[in-house]
């Protein structure tokens, strides 16, 4: 109960913290560094990360069913029937723990970059660039919505956004190099 009520208490202000400046390659204040990181512990709750991660695809193939194209394993299969496919629940899970890796090192500025880079060159090398990850960006305060409840302040969604651009900065920063080495 201790770790529920801290995490809300983040969420919602509650635990009397003073913002500071914001973090000069992220542009994230403590306070939305503090916000991401506690709804991240709601939604990779160990319980619940395998649930939330399918959750999120099922909602990001509703919204955008071009992206659902991109993953073989998918390609042509009911939304729906995929909660219950244990190749989506493997990805979903995988693609969490990178989440969950990126907000660890919301405070090691160069390590996220490094982490995100890697990220964003491994998904430029398949085609799947910025236009994505602008749609997931655009799905996620939607997500965060269905999933956190009333945890998706307006605080957790507005610093989400602004983590999430700066994932996309480098997803075009990717873009470009590969189109620069063509």
């Amino acid at each position: 109960m201790g770790m529920v009520s801290s995490i809300y208490a983040s969420i919602f202000g509650g635990n009397g913290s003073v913002d500071g400046p914001p973090d000069p390659a992220t542009g994230l204040t403590p306070k939305e560094k503090e916000a991401i990181t506690a709804s991240w512990a709601l939604l990779a709750d160990k319980k619940e990360i395998r649930k939330n991660g399918v959750e999120f695809f099922i909602m990001l193939f509703e919204e955008f069913p071009y992206m659902q194209k991109k993953f073989d394993n998918f390609k042509g299969k009911e939304v729906s029937g995929l909660r219950k496919d244990k190749i989506m629940h493997g990805h979903a899970l995988t693609v969490f723990y990178s989440i969950g890796t990126l907000v660890e090192n919301l405070d090691d500025a160069e390590q996220l970059v490094l982490l995100a880079s890697k990220i964003a060159h491994n998904h430029v090398s398949r085609d799947i660039g910025y236009t994505y990850f602008k749609d997931l960006a655009d799905m996620f305060p939607k997500y965060l919505e269905a999933r956190a409840g009333r945890a998706a302040t307006p605080l957790v969604k507005e610093s989400w956004n602004k983590f999430l651009g700066v994932l996309n900065s480098l997803i075009q920063q990717a873009e470009e190099e590969k189109k620069g080495s063509t």
